[in-house]
Parts: C-alpha cells; sequence; structure tokens
C-alpha cells in the first residue's frame, strides 16, 4: 500500500519539484551590468542596496516601476552588485520620495 500511495502521488511531487528548481534557475542567472548613466549638471544620483534582486524580472520591476516616477530620468539595477542607481531632478522629486517608491516595488519582485 505504501508503494501505492508513492507512485501515485509521484507526478504531483515531481510537478512542484520542477517548478521549484525552474524558479530558483531563472532567478539565479545573472548577466554583467554594461548599461551606463548619464547625469546632468542639475541632476542628482541616489544609489539604493536591494539584496533581494537576483534576476531579470527583478530589475525589469524596479526599472519599469520607477520609469513612471515623476521627475525620475534613469535607473541601472545592477544585479551584480544588487544596487539601483537612479539619476533624477531634485527640482521634481526627492530621496524619500524615490525610497518610498522603491520599497513599494521590491514587494513586486518575484524573488524574495
Amino acid at each position: 500500500m505504501h508503494v501505492k500511495y508513492l507512485l501515485h502521488n509521484l507526478p504531483k511531487k515531481l510537478l512542484v519539484l520542477s517548478i521549484v528548481l525552474f524558479t530558483n534557475i531563472a532567478c539565479n542567472q545573472i548577466k554583467e551590468e554594461n548599461r551606463v548613466l548619464f547625469k546632468g549638471a542639475n541632476d542628482s544620483l541616489l544609489i539604493i542596496k536591494i539584496p533581494t534582486a537576483s534576476c531579470e524580472n527583478c530589475q525589469k520591476v524596479i526599472e519599469e516601476g520607477l520609469f513612471f516616477e515623476k521627475g525620475v530620468k534613469q535607473s541601472i539595477l545592477d544585479l551584480n552588485t544588487k544596487k539601483v542607481s537612479i539619476v533624477y531632478n531634485p527640482n521634481v522629486t526627492t530621496y524619500d520620495i524615490i525610497q518610498g517608491s522603491v520599497a513599494k516595488l521590491i514587494l513586486k519582485m518575484p524573488c524574495k
């Protein structure tokens, strides 16, 4: 009876294991960051550490979310350093506003 139970539940267990492995593999492939920030004379630069950022999907959530933040001109999340560099106009937004936006975006990242 014990063997029957194991054989009956094996496909479910394999499916769960496959999903877990796929998620871990997808969230652990990091490419070298080659993009460059462009900061004007009147712009400010803010760098925030995001220790849980581990994949391109995390990068996409943070960078696309910051794209819609008023005053933010550019952002790059380097997955190797786990730091997001943000160029912004200090006349339009503030450190605190951007910090709050990043905190909300972190909650939307797939890798936690």
